[in-house]
């Protein structure tokens, strides 16, 4: 991106002002800077670096590392998939046998079969789309897509009150001796509907850097707790004009999975444990993604822009149901800024606090590194690591505006990829 600005210093004490860095004193008068933009369809390279900060956040709170113990690796910790209930039968990809076999061939009350003897690849535009988009519940998807985000928070209050049951405590007693850890990363379906992984850890009252829980809790019974929860969460929708309220619940397909170095760290099979490795890749990989599978960009107006734009029929739809969602009043006007995620309002990743490092010591780090390589191991802890400031009496003044994004020449553009390609080489 281009920016124009400058970077001051001031004495406190009697306002002299010394420029640092100025815009100005460039040849083309701009400061060009990375965009930072996540998806890897719009920023190949900033998509890359934001993978692998991802990578290491999620890393740090299975395994350790930049100042998180490495003792967070021998506390109980399990990977946990959530996935959105049945709103309508989809085409999908089986690993064994056709889509939808049925020896009976059913059809629908529209006449459409509901049966499919089809072997789809995993690029197959058919994938995710309703065998019958009459019989599908649009609004009931859209609906459930947009209080997502409060469904993991009765989730993770849910858990939180399983286990102290099952240590025979109340609740204020559970807070005292145990803390539950997680990140947690949503993943777009086929369909158009949000999985949710979460890796959960289970810490003593201190976090990470204190003493592990000292409840008898075991792996087993974190992820029966977490199986029990997950079926009890729901929450009744407000009631619209022309329906009854909506009691939206997680899907049947709750998964958990042991996180264990002992578990093979390539082994492409799905069993009962996994490395952490493994999960870190998989969510860092899914973050650099949102809709983009289903031809839209960040900015989605209406159904008919995306239709425009190319999506499937069925994304259209989703798209329309929000549409009308969005007229039904306050609580659901915000919609409308959503098309773009087809409803879903939360963020990519979220953790809680003590979970690991965050996004903006890794940042702060790497920019100290690169300043000053000789002043920071790569290995430090990135949690006390203060970005750079003026000395004492003095304030850093910073001002920039943006002004347009990409090059003004072609050879700036040519020399940016052969500076990114060099620096990948070294």
């Amino acid at each position: 991106m281009r920016l124009q600005g400058s970077k001051q210093m001031v004495n406190t004490a009697t306002g002299e002002v010394q420029t640092l860095y100025s815009s100005a004193g460039e040849l083309d008068g701009h400061t060009y800077v990375r965009c930072n933009n996540r998806r890897a369809s719009v920023c190949p390279t900033c998509s890359r670096e934001y993978k692998g900060d991802a990578w290491h956040l999620l890393m740090c709170g299975l395994a350790g590392g930049k100042g998180v113990p490495e003792s967070v690796a021998d506390r109980p910790c399990t990977f946990v998939t959530l996935t959105a209930p049945s709103f309508g039968p989809v085409h999908g990809v089986r690993d064994k046998g056709p889509c939808r076999a049925r020896r009976d061939s059913p059809v629908c009350a529209h006449g459409r079969p509901q049966w499919c003897r089809k072997r789809h690849a995993l690029d197959d535009r058919q994938v995710g789309q309703p065998l019958c988009w009459e019989c599908y519940d649009y609004l009931g998807h859209v609906l459930w897509q947009w209080h997502a985000p409060e469904l993991c928070r009765r989730f993770t209050i849910a858990l939180q009150r399983d286990l102290a049951k099952r240590a025979g405590l109340k609740i204020t007693q559970f807070r005292r001796a145990c803390r539950i850890s997680y990140s947690k990363v949503v993943e777009f379906q086929a369909r158009g509907l949000v999985h949710v992984h979460a890796p959960i850890r289970l810490d003593g009252p201190a976090g990470p850097d204190g003493p592990a829980c000292s409840l008898p809790l075991t792996i087993a019974e974190l992820e029966a707790s977490v199986a029990a929860s997950a079926a009890a969460v729901y929450l009744d929708s407000t009631p619209l004009r022309d329906s009854a309220s909506y009691r939206l619940r997680w899907g049947r397909q709750a998964d958990a999975r042991t996180i264990s170095d002992g578990a093979g760290r390539d082994s492409g099979r799905r069993g009962s444990r996994v490395h952490p490795e493994q999960v870190a890749a998989y969510l860092a990989k899914y973050l650099t993604k949102t809709t983009e599978d289903f031809g839209l960009p960040s900015t989605v107006g209406s159904a008919v822009h995306a239709r425009l734009l190319g999506a499937t029929p069925h994304v259209v739809r989703i798209i329309q149901a929000a549409e009308a969602l969005s007229r039904e009043g306050d609580d659901y006007a915000r919609i409308a800024d959503r098309y773009s995620t087809l409803g879903y309002r939360g963020h990519p990743i979220t953790k809680s606090r003590r979970y690991s490092v965050t996004f903006g010591q890794i940042r702060r780090a790497r920019r100290l590194f690169r300043a000053r390589t000789a002043a920071l191991d790569p290995d430090a802890d990135i949690r006390e690591v203060l970005d750079e400031t003026a000395p004492e009496g003095f304030e850093l003044v910073s001002s920039f505006v943006y002004v347009g994004r990409g090059y003004l020449q072609l050879d700036q553009a040519a020399e940016a990829v052969r500076s990114a390609a060099m620096a990948r080489a070294n």
